[in-house]
């Protein structure tokens, strides 16, 4: 029995010290991210319950919003947990992940990404950066393409071979953790490129796509009812612009959502004094200049 016993503790600090092993080695090869996105480490270094408002979305929202001039200017703080193409249904588990150190009292929500396609460019970023926990696990198998899944249940299959170009950086951060995001999960960026007009953005209309978004979009006003959270569905202006006929179908969709308040932003941007010649970085996104008028 004694025997057994020992073999068994064996086994078990076996296993232990092969978890930290895998983990320590996990968080020193995957590429550092302290910006564009996804920036749930340095999140995670926020004072528990100190966020007033937390954004949510695609590059819309972390190119576009600085919560350091939010402060400054209400004295709200906020976070941007936004990622690169965000698909509405990853935003979902990234709002349910973030409340479990936060208690916002409201929540923005960029919208063009309900017409993104079931599947954008950076799953492998917005979903492996993610804390792991049920809302990880649960998002890779229902939003995850299926070559995606390996990588992102166990990210060495996808990193390991970044050995040969690590950093004393990748090392340190790897080992010690990040630090705090002075700029709350804000993307800065300084380039000027002055627009003339509108661009259709000439998104992609799949129906079936689109109710699968509308139907997480109302899983997540549930959520926020549940939790106390006032929902905010806006969308950001940009020169890149939505189809109209989808705009109004988007309108008219989410017109019955209880606690969910939608604003097209586009419709107001001659409030914000907006200078189409010095404040945008591209049709899409503002600039710092832009960014902070907004």
């Amino acid at each position: 029995m004694k025997k057994h016993y020992k073999e068994m503790l064996a086994i078990l600090i076996f296993l232990v010290i092969t978890v930290i092993t895998i983990t320590v080695l996990t968080n020193i090869t995957m590429p550092k991210r302290y910006d564009y996105g996804s920036t749930w480490k340095s999140y995670l270094k926020e004072p528990k319950h100190s966020v007033d408002v937390m954004f949510f979305g695609s590059s819309l929202v972390y190119c576009n919003v600085v919560p350091s001039v939010i402060y400054e200017n209400s004295g709200v703080t906020s976070y941007v947990m936004a990622g690169p193409e965000q698909t509405i249904p990853i935003s979902y588990y990234y709002i349910k992940q973030s409340v479990k150190t936060q208690t916002p009292k409201a929540i923005f929500l960029e919208a063009s990404a309900m017409f993104f396609e079931k599947y954008q460019n950076f799953t492998k970023v917005n979903l492996g950066y993610m804390p792991f926990s049920a809302n990880k696990l649960e998002a890779i198998f229902k939003t995850a393409e299926s070559d995606e899944i390996p990588g992102l249940l166990f990210p060495l299959y996808n990193y390991h071979t970044r050995w040969s170009s690590l950093t004393l950086g990748d090392l340190k951060t790897g080992i010690f953790g990040y630090e705090k995001d002075i700029y709350a999960g804000y993307t800065y960026l300084d380039k000027i490129e002055p627009q003339t007009e509108p661009w259709p953005k000439g998104e992609l209309f799949d129906a079936s796509t689109y109710k699968e978004n509308l139907d997480y979009l109302k899983k997540i006003a549930d959520f926020c009812k549940k939790k106390d959270i006032t929902l905010i569905f806006y969308v950001s202006p940009s020169f890149s612009t939505l189809n109209p006929e989808n705009l109004a179908l988007l309108k008219k969709d989410v017109s019955g959502i209880k606690n969910l308040i939608f604003i097209d932003l586009n419709e107001k941007i001659d409030d914000m004094n907006i200078d189409m010649r010095t404040d945008f970085f591209d049709l899409m996104h503002f600039n710092c200049l832009g960014a902070e008028k907004f």
